[in-house]
């Protein structure tokens, strides 16, 4: 094995790479973040998850322009260019031999004086981890999955913004810890109302009838990638969709529920709190929908 930072280039002979790391454009045995980074002092970081289908990063645009609107938003600014980041993410891609790839983006803001004063760091460190993703599970979609109702709720806007994809990810962290103590791939979370936001790392959506209802934004939640293109090709699909906050009783209530991620997709929920959702099976409109969105995502690739 080749060391790569305070990672490894694991590598056999004959066989594919798994895993690549860079650092601050660094794929090699420099690069390493320092103790002092203050990523790993407070969390004080943000970051993008992508895959890629045949090495194409999907959907990337979106995903950085959500990065640079969580940097935004936590006033941080970037020591490098747009162009230089997509270079870094791109060499990652190319040192990995699967086509199917996990790639994650973490800014933080640097290294700096150990103190909660954002100008004691000047210059970010970047951060990008390709491996090769596996296909997930085809029980996750024939058969669905349980979870429970998390009582970690999500943070309020006012105190750290759901909306800013962040490294403040330790409530996210209790929530999934909980939902493995009980046996459940996944928690959902409330928001301080009560209502539904969105699973530990996925957005999560009810179908009633034949309508498609995700929470809104302003119940506390991260705005997807994948939610943001079901809603905008339900629509063109003449499917009937609609943001709505939605109570734990309602959720129980609905005919299907499914969860949104850009890695996993369209994932049926069969159960949540061991109450059936429907008929306890995946449902054809969380079926269908999810044709709808591969065929979207190999059209995409084509462009």
């Amino acid at each position: 094995m080749k060391k790569l930072g305070t990672f490894f280039l694991k590598a056999t002979k004959g066989l594919a790479i798994k895993e690549v790391v860079s650092i601050n454009g660094q794929i090699d045995s420099k690069a390493a973040i320092s103790v002092f980074d203050r990523g790993f002092l407070y969390g004080d970081s943000v970051y993008e998850v992508t895959l890629t289908y045949n090495k194409i990063p999907f959907l990337l645009d979106e995903h950085l322009d959500r990065l640079y609107r969580s940097a935004r938003s936590i006033h941080m600014e970037f020591s490098f260019s747009r162009e230089e980041l997509i270079k870094d993410i791109n060499n990652v891609i190319e040192k990995l031999e699967g086509d199917r790839q996990y790639i994650r983006v973490i800014v933080t803001r640097g290294a700096g004086e150990i103190n909660l004063d954002p100008s004691a760091a000047t210059k970010n460190n970047l951060v990008i981890i390709g491996r090769n993703l596996p296909e997930y599970p085809i029980s996750w979609y024939e058969k669905g999955v349980s979870m429970i109702i998390t009582d970690i709720l999500r943070n309020s806007k006012r105190s750290m913004d759901p909306g800013v994809k962040s490294g403040n990810y330790l409530n996210n962290v209790l929530a999934m810890a909980e939902a493995k103590e009980k046996k459940a791939f996944d928690a959902i979370m409330l928001n301080y109302k009560g209502n539904i936001t969105e699973g530990t790392t996925s957005n999560i959506w009810i179908v009633e009838g034949s309508r498609f209802v995700t929470p809104p934004l302003d119940a506390g939640l991260l705005g997807g990638i994948t939610r943001k293109t079901l809603l905008l090709i339900a629509s063109k699909n003449n499917l009937s969709v609609s943001e709505e906050n939605i109570s734990p009783e309602r959720l129980k209530a609905a005919d299907e529920c499914f969860l949104t991620s850009s890695t996993k997709e369209i994932v049926p929920i069969i159960s949540v709190d061991d109450c059936p959702i429907g008929t306890g099976t995946p449902g054809p409109h969380t079926k269908s929908l999810h044709k709808i969105y591969k065929k979207f995502v190999q059209e995409s690739l084509k462009k």
